[in-house]
Parts: structure tokens; C-alpha cells; sequence
């Protein structure tokens, strides 16, 4: 019986220089053979952009090929397929694999084209520069780069039971992105963003966990079909029968009464909800019914807290709302805790969990050193 062959794909984006893309690659690599140890691999490759005046690849792209691919990666395949090179491993796989990629004398040039539209503004910055938050911002931009390069490992987990579609897999995609704009935000100073994207991160943390407590499949469909659903009331009549009738085959495709699940969802964004949070008198699920549900109503003063800075109307907030360290290092921490709470909804390394930890710890140190400097001016 011939033996199983694992595929493995990659493309290398546009801004990605050979460095990024090499680790990228390796990383790839390690969790295949951790997921399928020593089954026979395939590599597939594409390449964006990367492309000098003549139309041939940049310099990067030909080393990633050339020298990395075929002269280092491609021992470890049984084949491998890149734009410009395609080889067959005439050898046998070697699955003694590093446990770790070193690259000398890299190539990092990047461009830097976009610096030159960025428009300068350090006014918020000055306490992400105090010595102790720095060297903590150095240990939280270290890890979460390291979670960032995690993407081939989660891909390679079995789905949930109840998620056969892989909808969490995409909702931690969104998750990630999420906690990597915010952190870099927050760095450069933009705290009004830091405070609209917390916001947006603490809703995504606890309809994911309402996911997770109930593990239930029928709930998460009718949180995409939902979505659906209440989307289609921004379209005309015609487009919204479109979406609708599309709807109602998807429906009859899967065994699913579509007359009592469109009656369900059209009641606004939370009605998916109503299997598992009741209401009376027809009131609708409100987000504060979902923080309680999970059992973390503090998590609704944070939400209020970082709406304040959304909704145009909220005077108060609009005063100098950045002027103190007390009020940056509370919106630091309240963003901070989110970001742990998110990544932890998902599967980590005990490595990883021991790091979170510890990182809290010292988060909450610069809390109880900062948060009384607006009691002393």
C-alpha cells in the first residue's frame, strides 16, 4: 500500500523579504514533521511580486529558490515546486530536521516605500519610552512575533468536532491580525485606534468564548448564517433575494429548516444567540447578556470604558484623554489582558502559556507603579 503524502503550500507575500520567508518555510516544515513524522512531504510554493525592471525575481527570491530552497529545504521533501524550480529528491527524506533556522549574512533590505507616506505623530509616545515599559514592550513584541510566525502550526491541528467547516480557524486569522495592528498601535502611539480596536478585540474575545463553552455545531452556523442574514438589510430588494434564495438552498443542501432559522436570525446581530441566552417580553440578547453568560461581567465595564473612545458623542472622553500616565497604562493593561485572554482560547505550547504568565505578572507590576501618578500631580 502506498504510503501517504503529505502536501504542504506557502506563498510568499509581496513585503516579505528572504528572511521572513525562509523562517516562514522551516516553520512550515517543523510542524508537518511534528504533525506527520517522517510521512513523505511535498512542497508547493508561489511567489508575489518580488520582481526587478528586466521581470525576473528580485535577489531575495532567487536565493530563497536557489540556495535555500533547493540547496537546504529540499533534502527534507521528497519534492519540491517553486516558480523557477521544480527537483525530485533523488535521496531518501531526511527527517532529522534542525531544531532551529539560523540564517548568516541575510539580505534585509525592505522597503521602505510606505515609511514615506506615514505621517509623523510621537505626541503619545512618551510612555512607551519610560525605561521599564520599554523593556516590557521588548518582551511582549518578542513573543507575539513569535505567535505571529504560528500560522502553518494551527493549520496543521485537527479541527474542533463541532467545526468542520474550519470557521475558528479563520475567526483566529482575523484574532491575530487583530492583536498584531493593535500592539503596533499602541507602540506608535495611536491611542485612539489602541481604544477602538480593543474594543473590537473584546467583542470578538467573548463571542468566541460563548463558541467555545458550548461547543456546540448548530450555534456556530447560525453565528455566520446571522451574519448573513443582517448583512442583507444594507442591500436593495432584488440583491437581498439574491442572498436569501442562496441562503435557503445552502439550507436545503445541509437539513435545515430555513423558514424557522431565517425567523431566528433576523431579530438583530445577537439573535444567534437565543438558543443559549433566553429572554423575555421579545427583548433583544444584548452584548452585556453575552459578558454575563460567560461569567465575566467585568469584561462589560472594559467594553463600556473602550466604546467611549468610539462614539463621537462621549464628551468626557474627548478631553486630553491621554494626557496622564494612569490613563495610558490603564488602556495598555486593559489591552493587554484582552490580547492574553484571545490567543489563549486557542491551543498553546506550555512554553508559550509559562511566557503569558510571566508577562502578566510583570504587566500588572507597571500597573501598580503608574496608576497613582495622576493622584500625585
Amino acid at each position: 500500500m502506498e504510503e501517504k503524502l503529505i502536501t504542504l503550500y506557502h506563498r510568499v507575500m509581496k513585503r516579505e523579504n528572504f528572511e521572513t520567508a525562509a523562517k516562514d518555510l522551516f516553520d512550515l516544515l517543523i510542524a508537518a514533521q511534528k504533525k506527520f513524522p517522517n510521512k513523505p512531504r511535498v512542497l508547493y510554493v508561489s511567489i508575489d511580486g518580488h520582481r526587478n525592471a528586466a521581470g525576473g525575481f528580485d535577489e531575495d527570491m532567487l536565493e530563497l529558490q536557489k540556495e535555500f530552497g533547493r540547496g537546504f529545504l529540499a533534502q527534507f521533501f521528497t519534492e519540491v515546486h517553486f516558480p523557477l524550480i521544480s527537483d525530485k529528491n533523488k535521496e531518501k527524506q531526511n527527517n532529522k530536521i534542525p531544531d532551529e533556522l539560523q540564517i548568516f549574512n541575510a539580505n534585509n533590505k525592505k522597503d521602505d516605500s510606505l515609511n514615506d507616506l506615514y505621517i509623523e505623530n510621537y505626541s503619545n509616545t512618551e510612555f512607551q519610552s519610560e525605561q521599564d515599559v520599554y523593556a516590557h514592550l521588548q518582551k511582549i513584541s518578542a513573543f507575539l512575533k513569535k505567535y505571529n510566525q504560528l500560522d502553518s502550526h494551527y493549520a496543521l491541528m485537527d479541527k474542533e468536532p463541532y467545526d468542520p467547516s474550519g470557521l475558528l480557524a479563520n475567526w483566529r486569522l482575523h484574532l491575530k491580525d487583530l492583536i498584531i495592528e493593535l500592539f503596533n498601535s499602541f507602540v506608535h502611539g495611536n491611542l485612539i485606534s489602541v481604544a477602538a480596536m480593543t474594543r473590537s478585540l473584546i467583542e470578538s474575545y467573548v463571542y468566541l468564548k460563548v463558541i467555545k463553552k458550548e461547543e456546540n455545531a448548530r450555534l456556530l452556523e447560525n453565528w455566520f448564517l446571522c451574519s448573513l442574514i443582517v448583512g442583507t438589510k444594507k442591500y436593495d430588494k432584488d440583491n437581498q433575494d439574491k442572498i436569501l434564495g442562496i441562503l435557503e438552498q445552502y439550507c436545503q443542501d445541509n437539513s435545515i429548516d430555513y423558514l424557522e432559522t431565517y425567523a431566528l436570525l433576523r431579530e438583530g446581530e445577537n439573535s444567534w444567540l437565543s438558543t443559549v441566552i433566553k429572554k423575555t417580553n421579545k427583548q433583544r440578547i444584548s452584548f452585556k447578556d453575552a459578558c454575563n453568560y460567560i461569567s465575566e461581567s467585568e469584561v462589560y465595564n472594559d467594553f463600556q470604558d473602550a466604546s467611549s473612545f468610539v462614539h463621537g458623542q462621549d464628551a468626557i472622553s474627548k478631553m486630553q484623554p491621554f494626557l496622564f500616565y494612569t490613563s495610558i497604562c490603564h488602556k495598555f493593561y486593559t489591552m493587554m489582558s484582552y490580547i492574553f485572554k484571545a490567543i489563549k482560547l486557542y491551543p498553546i505550547t506550555e512554553e508559550m502559556a509559562k511566557e503569558i504568565d510571566h508577562l502578566e505578572v510583570e504587566l500588572a507590576e507597571l500597573m501598580n507603579k503608574y496608576k497613582g501618578c495622576f493622584d500625585e500631580i
